[in-house]
């Protein structure tokens, strides 16, 4: 009997000593997400806290199914030099659709987008309180020698807030969004503080006041179904406050 006892003992120690993260996936308001890469998830006094992220660590959590939409809100996140937040839609292990916005060494937000497959124009539109204020079109987005690399939608100043994947006639718009916060960071606008990809719009002067950033392929055939995922890298952790899937 003694024998056992310690044993016992033995055992709860090990569990105590282990530094795993829990595994499986977490439910999340009524929301069932795993973490990949790198992520710990947990839930701490109703949110969803995302962390093991710091340095370059990356990783996030991916969405059971395939929602058409995924509306993340998160407390701002204020995104270092290096570091990244934002969505992926995967399909078949190749990237459908991406939008993150990465943090630069003068302390703006590049926003980064990537589609996958026969798309060689995409619309980008900036709005403030669900008006368009600025649209314009990028070409042959992430075009090079065979292969693809994200593309700049704009740079801008400001905290991001959130992120969206949004499925309409077949094709996914991806959104990064600062929830209409106002931010020390954004120059004074109540959002994000942007400016369009150096050439796209010459007559242009100054910044333009946004809250949201959207980026929409434009294709012909339907774009392929797929996983959705919401990733960031070398932000420490982040906090989610309002998660919905459908």
């Amino acid at each position: 009997m003694r024998r056992l006892a310690v044993l016992v003992s033995l055992l709860a120690l090990a569990a105590c000593d282990s530094d795993e993260p829990p595994t499986g996936p977490v439910t999340f308001q009524g929301v069932e997400v795993e973490a990949v890469g790198d992520a710990e998830l947990a839930v701490v006094d109703g949110a969803l806290v995302v962390s093991g992220l710091s340095g370059s660590r990356e990783g996030g959590f991916v969405i059971a199914g395939q929602p058409a939409r995924l509306d993340v809100e998160t407390d701002p996140i204020a995104i270092p030099a290096g570091g990244r937040f934002g969505s992926t839609v995967e399909a078949s292990g190749e990237t459908v659709a991406e939008l993150f916005t990465e943090g630069r060494a003068d302390g703006a937000l590049d926003f980064q987008a990537d589609f996958g497959g026969p798309v060689d124009v995409a619309v980008v539109r900036y709005r403030l309180n669900g008006a368009v204020v600025l649209e314009f079109e990028l070409d042959v987005l992430g075009r090079i020698a065979g292969g693809r690399r994200a593309q700049s939608a704009g740079s801008g100043e400001g905290d991001t807030g959130s992120t969206h994947v949004i499925r309409e006639n077949g094709r996914y718009v991806v959104v990064a969004d600062s929830n209409g916060d106002g931010s020390r960071r954004a120059g004074g606008c109540a959002g994000f503080r942007m400016t369009p990809p150096a050439g796209v719009l010459p007559d242009l002067t100054g910044a333009v006041c946004a809250d949201w950033v959207e980026v929409e392929p434009l294709v012909a055939t339907p774009m392929p179904v797929g996983e959705v995922a919401v990733r960031a890298r070398g932000v420490g952790q982040f906090t989610v406050r309002q998660l919905a899937a459908r």
